[in-house]
């Protein structure tokens, strides 16, 4: 073999060689990757963004579903993924894998102030080198959802004439039971406060349970209207919520009467209790709330209403009780009075009642007028027995503890009677309330003129039922010529001033000491 051709032997085994080692050297050497987050597949909630490597979400937190991608996916490289959250970060941003996706769960802030933490992405394979990648969470602060209250006046339970229009409740004098639903601009659980002015918690008083909102206001007879703020407040029940307290105004319109009233609240009491002695008649009454008027009927408003004053001419005077009238007279002018006011009249008048002269056999015939208080109407009438006995003793609190007399155990200091009534040497008459008044504010309900009553009287034989009645209009039929008249008057004695006492008298009788004062049932 000659010498150039061993040589050439030689080169080619050279190269042969390191093209060997070469490929052996591509062949070793690892596949290389980067982890990125396929944000066209990602799923998060609504209002939270990715962008780039930035996660940005609001107080609200929730969910996060994003599939990871490292660039070898086409090959059968097998890549698992490990993500890690700083610990102190760990109660509010949870981090797992499942497969090539990354998932977030980022709890509801309750934070002031955002917060933010990194997500720490990487990948281990045997056959490749894959980069890891860093992601930013942001989390802005707690969002407190913000509402306001509203009262559904539609769906509102209230007695008639009253009204609720912005945030303005308008209730008429008499008062009554108002019940409003309640909700906020929110779907959320509601827990409800109430703060009333103390002035306003004589009158009204408010409650709220089931989101409906209770307003009992009682009836009122001032002569100006009555008004009130409720604060209604709302909170979240298992959640911070940002709720505008709302402020409504409760107007209560004035009493529109001709004369001053008071109200007497219904209740139950012993009716003929007496501080002195037990009647045969004693039993329980119930009745229902009505006004009474202050005083006895001055002559100034029955001239007014009826165009003339029958009153006795030593007794005259505007502020005087009217005096000289009938039984039938006061019932005419009660409903003349409510005609006038635009009140329904509590009588209808139907035939007469016939009255027997007790030393003859004639008869008088006056026009009867009759109350039913099944029908009641708002309108004025003269007070049954059971009524002006209940209203004497100073209604409910009175009656637990009496006084002999409408308002005192002294007569002098709350009547007009034959021992102190004198003006020049004879009893006499004297204005309106110028002795003290009982309990309730009620004037002369002890002496001055005696007052008429609706019932019928009685024989003394008479046999009485005891069993307990509701609002009691005495008999049905005449049975002695009588209607009872009460509070004695101011040349009597003080047996008659006693509030348990009755007195009968025909009702076609006038005299100067029977006048008669005026109540109207509460009616809603």
């Amino acid at each position: 073999m000659k010498h150039y051709q061993f040589l050439n032997i030689c080169l080619a085994l050279i190269v042969g060689c390191s093209m060997f080692i070469s490929c052996s050297d591509d062949d070793d050497e690892p596949l290389k990757g980067g982890i990125t987050l396929n944000s066209q597949d990602a799923i998060f909630p609504e209002g939270a963004t990715l962008q780039g490597n930035v996660i940005t979400v609001d107080g609200k937190g929730g969910a996060f579903t994003i599939p990871l991608l490292c660039g070898l996916e086409d090959s059968n490289i097998k890549v698992v993924y490990i993500a890690q959250v700083p610990s102190k970060d760990a109660a509010w941003c949870k981090v797992s894998i499942a497969g090539s996706k990354l998932n977030l769960e980022i709890s509801t802030s309750i934070e002031t102030q955002g917060k933010s933490t990194t997500v720490s992405l990487t990948a281990n394979s045997e056959n490749a080198e894959i980069s890891p990648l860093q992601i930013t969470v942001n989390q802005g602060a707690k969002i407190i959802p913000k509402g306001s209250i509203v009262l559904d006046n539609k769906s509102m339970s209230a007695p008639k004439d009253v009204t609720l229009t912005d945030n303005t409740l308008s209730v008429t004098y008499i008062g009554g039971d108002i019940t409003i639903p309640v909700s906020t601009s929110l779907e959320i659980a509601m827990d409800y406060t109430l703060k009333i002015s103390e002035d306003a918690a004589k009158w009204l008083t408010t409650s709220i349970t089931e989101d409906k909102l209770s307003i009992k206001i009682a009836p009122t007879a001032s002569k100006a209207d009555n008004t009130a703020v409720i604060t209604l407040e709302a909170a979240g029940k298992v959640e911070e919520t940002d709720i505008t307290p709302l402020k409504l105004t409760v107007k209560q319109n004035k009493f529109e009467s001709s004369l001053d009233m008071v109200v007497v609240e219904g209740g139950t009491f012993l009716y003929g209790e007496s501080t002195t002695m037990t009647y045969e008649y004693t039993h329980d009454v119930t009745l229902t709330s009505f006004y009474i008027a202050t005083t006895e009927t001055t002559q100034k408003l029955y001239k007014e209403i009826m165009g003339e004053n029958p009153s006795y001419e030593s007794f005259v005077g505007n502020n005087y009780p009217v005096n000289e009238v009938n039984w039938s007279q006061a019932c005419e002018f009660c409903n003349k009075l409510s005609i006038k006011e635009g009140l329904t009249p509590a009588y209808k008048q139907e035939g007469v009642i016939k009255v027997q002269d007790p030393w003859s056999s004639f008869f008088e015939e006056i026009p009867n007028y009759i109350y039913d208080p099944a029908t009641v109407s708002d309108g004025y009438r003269i007070p049954t027995s059971a009524e002006w006995e209940f209203a004497a003793k100073g209604g409910n609190e009175g009656c637990k503890n009496l006084t002999t007399y409408s308002g005192s155990n002294n007569i002098d200091e709350v009547a007009w009677w034959n021992e102190n009534s004198h003006i020049d040497g004879r009893a006499a008459l004297h204005e309106v309330a110028l002795k003290k008044a009982n309990g309730l504010g009620i004037y002369d309900m002890s002496g001055n003129v005696g007052e008429w009553c609706y019932d019928y009287g009685v024989p003394y034989d008479y046999e009485y039922s005891l069993e307990p009645e509701t609002d009691p209009t005495g008999p049905t039929e005449n049975l002695n010529s009588t209607k009872i008249y009460r509070g004695g008057y101011y040349s009597t004695y003080e047996t008659k001033e006693q509030v348990d006492y009755i007195c009968t008298m025909r009702p076609s009788t006038k005299d100067e000491a029977i006048g008669f004062r005026v109540v109207r049932t509460i009616k809603h």
